[in-house]
């Protein structure tokens, strides 16, 4: 009996280790929403969009960290062009955290720009494009319905 407790306690000692690192693999990851926008009010995006006149002054990058089990750091990297024009180191501090980082951009600076979010290690999470300059509008609804074809004349004479 007490050889088949210590077998027990023995294999509980060499197993639990295993079990323990096999549910950390399994730690949820970290993932991210994301929203340009013209500013933040109340911790939330105001002005959402991915195309914004050249002569908007400032662009912010609202996100949403979920998933984090311990204090951690993101960045958010603003591109212009392919050219790195500015890194945002932020804390994320719970498992569902709000932050942003906004650039003021001038209006010469219009073109294509990428918002990188990074994790701590590195990797980036997401990817987000927006164009300053001329905003392409997309054609109204009478522009886009289809024109009705006219009904044949009736040149006979006779009414309808």
């Amino acid at each position: 009996m007490t050889k088949k407790i210590i077998l027990a306690v023995s294999l509980l000692i060499f197993i639990w280790p295993v079990m323990i690192a096999a549910q950390e693999d399994q730690a949820p990851t970290m993932t991210v929403e994301t929203q340009l926008c013209t500013g933040i009010e109340e911790r939330e995006p105001v002005g959402a969009a991915d195309q914004f006149p050249s002569d908007v002054g400032q662009v912010y990058l609202w996100c949403k960290v979920m998933g984090c089990m311990d204090t951690t750091m993101i960045k958010h990297v603003w591109y212009y062009r392919g050219e790195e024009m500015a890194a945002v180191q932020l804390p994320v501090r719970s498992s569902s955290w709000r932050t942003y980082s906004y650039k003021t951009i001038p209006p010469e600076w219009s073109g294509d720009w990428v918002v990188k979010v990074i994790d701590a290690g590195g990797n980036v999470m997401k990817a987000v494009p927006f164009k300053l300059g001329e905003i392409e509008k997309e054609p109204a609804a009478e522009e886009t319905a289809p024109v009705k074809p006219k009904e044949p004349e009736d040149t006979t004479g006779a009414g309808r």
